[in-house]
Parts: structure tokens; sequence; C-alpha cells
């Protein structure tokens, strides 16, 4: 079978492309917090895991064993953080390098809020932050972000087992196939 005609594949490169999508709105357009894109993400990536799934099921006479979905959910995630993780490397380090600023200072922002919710004192704070901007600029190395595909990948994989309880389907042990009768 093509490569590209797999449904995780195609999947693949469609949440791909929607998460780029997602990146260069919210970097761009229309500014969100990291937690906010973060639960965007999220949401696109079970969207596509369940259609590719569907996908799979409908290809296979619709049946689908959980170690199948799994899979297909599983190559569906990683294949769209490979290439998005890929993209981030040319944008931040080609395309828009100011953008690291940007992100640097969004997560700072973000480390900040939650410290200032749980009520830390400022010293503290101000220690926690200083290390918070200093890890946030490093974390766009080329070889950090592909060291975030690892990471992430286990992410993905979470989220891929939890998804193919719900898109499996065993066959029936009590069903006659009539293909099976010579």
């Amino acid at each position: 079978m093509d490569f590209l005609q797999t449904n995780w594949a195609k999947y693949g490169v469609y949440n791909a492309l929607a998460g780029i999508f997602i990146q260069l709105v919210s970097f761009y357009v229309l500014p969100v917090n990291i937690w906010m894109q973060m639960l965007v993400g999220i949401i696109v990536m079970i969207v596509f895991f369940y259609l590719a799934g569907k996908a799979e099921k409908e290809d296979n006479g619709g049946i689908l064993s959980y170690k199948k979905a799994l899979s297909t959910t599983f190559l569906t995630g990683f294949t769209g953080l490979v290439i998005g993780t890929l993209f981030m490397i040319i944008l931040v380090h080609l395309i828009d390098p100011s953008l690291i600023e940007k992100l640097t200072a969004m997560s700072v922002d973000a480390a900040r809020s939650m410290m200032e919710k749980f009520g830390m004192p400022e010293d503290q704070m101000a220690a926690a932050l200083e290390k918070a901007e200093e890890d946030a600029a490093n974390a766009f190395t080329p070889l950090r972000q592909l060291l975030n595909i690892v990471t992430g990948s286990i992410m993905v994989l979470i989220v891929a087992a939890i998804v193919s309880i719900f898109i499996k389907k065993e066959a029936d042990p009590n069903q006659i196939v009539t293909d099976d009768i010579v």
C-alpha cells in the first residue's frame, strides 16, 4: 500500500496542517494564551484520531481491533507531531526568528499568572520567573525541539490509547462469515 494512502498518514498530515494553522493564527492574528492553544490542539488531535480510526474501521468492514486502533491513532498523532515540530523549527529559525522572543514572553506570562493564582511570594516568584524565562528561551533550539518529539509522543500515546478504547470494534465471535465457507 502506498504510504500516503494509509489512513494514519493522511489524517496525520491533516492533523499537522490544522495544528500549524492554529499556531499561525494564535501567533500572528488572534493571540491566545498557551493553555488555550494546548487545549485546542488536543481537541483537534482527538478529532483527527477519531476520523482516522473511523476510516480504518470502514476499510476493514466495520471491524477494528484495539491494537489496530491504537496503531492508527498513535501514528496519526506522531505524524502530526513530527511535521508540526519541523515546521516550528523552520518558522522560528528561518522565517521569523523574532517569534522566539514573543513565545518566551507568552510562556513567562503564563508562568507568572499561574504563580500569582497559587499565591507565591514575590521573592520566590522573581527567581522562578527568571529561571522560566531562561528555560523558555532555550526551548526553541533545534535539538530541544527535536527532543520535544520524544516527550510529545508520550502524550500522543496516552491520548491515542484512550481514544482507541472508544473507536475499536471487535469482530463478533458468533458471527459466521460466508467468505470462510468453502
